[in-house]
């Protein structure tokens, strides 16, 4: 039976079981709310050994990705912006709600792979292109005539983020633990709600690292005054040279390199911690045979090194001729005492 400190309460093993009933759907038929629609490939295996933990278990995860989001359209007052619905609200940095997704990769882009892949075998396809972009002048658009601010085109890289609810404050401590050594320094409990105790939610940590994130505005959605922009009217124009999108690219893929090591550096440390034994069951035990303090060792160090001196000396002598066998003979009885 579990210690009292190590309790899993009932309402988490509930949720617990829930969410990976959930996550045993066969991919046919899983699907989620973000824009892939289910887990990456490249967090799958981390997500399977912690949700084998007591007491953790995955709620919502990204392995990193590289992607260009398109805002929704801002209104030009807030009483037209409260009347547009849902589709019409303004997304400041992209992500869910509003807005178009005009490109998303969880893996480090290969443009001599993508050539192929989005382009036929017929040529070369540009950055711009795959991004589902026009050459622009490269000027900043102005708010039109009817008011209405530019929609944004925004490049992403985002590092790893891993939401883990866990049964108690204890059990989040090791996943908080690990996540700031292996390089997740931006992370931390998510809400402090589950301070108040009885059956109220369970502690969420994020792991997270902003650090590593990198974002650029890199064109803008050309308004064609129809008021259908959000249905895919409207021309998206770049900012940017191809040459930039190249630079961003290159810098995103080099950070998706860091991120998989950090990966790989919290696994280890989340699994290692999970794994030990708790301090107050350490203390107490039995030392291992041969095991010595500092100064015992440093005294026995010490001693063998004058001991290897003196017998040095004596095999010196003895090609000297000056010494005898009996010399070492005694010696070896000094040193076996």
């Amino acid at each position: 039976m579990e210690s009292e400190p190590n309790m899993i309460p009932q309402p988490f093993i509930s949720r617990k079981n829930k969410i990976l009933a959930e996550l045993s759907t066969p991919d046919a038929e899983y699907s989620d709310l973000s824009p892939k629609g289910s887990v990456d490939e490249g967090i799958r295996d981390l997500i399977q050994d912690i949700n084998i933990l007591p007491g953790l278990v995955t709620t919502s995860s990204c392995a990193g990705r590289i992607s260009v989001f398109l805002e929704g359209r801002r209104g030009s007052n807030p009483s037209e912006e409260a009347n547009a619905g849902e589709g019409r609200k303004f997304v400041p940095s992209g992500g869910k709600g509003a807005g178009k997704w005009l490109y998303v990769s969880h893996e480090p882009l290969n443009m001599e792979s993508c050539d192929m892949e989005f382009n036929g075998n017929e040529g070369k396809k540009s950055l711009l292109e795959l991004f589902g972009m026009v050459p622009g002048d490269g000027k900043p658009p102005s708010v039109d005539k009817e008011g209405h601010a530019p929609r944004l085109v925004r490049f992403h890289f985002e590092p790893m983020i891993l939401h883990i609810m866990t049964a108690t404050l204890r059990h989040a401590q090791p996943v908080l633990s690990a996540a700031s050594s292996s390089g997740f320094r931006e992370s931390g409990l998510q809400s402090l709600r589950c301070l108040d105790g009885g059956e109220g939610p369970s502690p969420i940590v994020a792991v997270r690292s902003a650090g590593l994130a990198l974002e650029s505005v890199i064109g803008y959605c050309e308004y064609d005054g129809n008021g259908n922009d959000d249905e895919g009217h409207g021309v998206i124009r770049s900012l940017v040279t191809e040459e930039y999108l190249q630079l961003l690219v290159s810098m995103s893929n080099e950070r998706f390199l860091t991120n998989t090591e950090r990966k790989k550096r919290f696994r280890a440390a989340l699994l290692n911690a999970c794994s030990m034994d708790q301090p107050s069951e350490t203390k107490g035990k039995s030392k291992p045979p041969g095991w010595e303090d500092a100064e015992t060792r440093r005294e026995r160090k010490r001693a063998e090194g004058l001991a290897k001196k003196k017998l040095l000396e004596q095999q010196t002598k003895q090609a000297n001729g000056k010494s005898g066998f009996e010399d070492q003979e005694g010696l070896l009885d000094t040193l076996d005492t």
